[in-house]
């Protein structure tokens, strides 16, 4: 799976999913539900409006 959206940060790296990729992306990481509309997944290619945060760095 390719991002065209992450955020690197000194904590972790994130982006944004929707439903349809988070179901490809569940293993990569900590999913946690976004509380903000309007995002945009975070899948290169894919349009659909986020969902979830996927954190990829999460220890939980």
């Amino acid at each position: 799976m390719i991002f065209d959206d992450l955020v690197i940060e000194e904590k972790g790296t994130w982006t944004q999913v929707c439903k349809s990729c988070a179901e490809k992306s569940n293993e990569l990481g900590f999913l946690e539900e976004i509380a903000i509309e309007g995002l945009i997944c975070g899948v290169d290619g894919c349009q659909n409006e986020a969902h979830y945060y996927l954190d990829l760095n999460n220890e939980k």
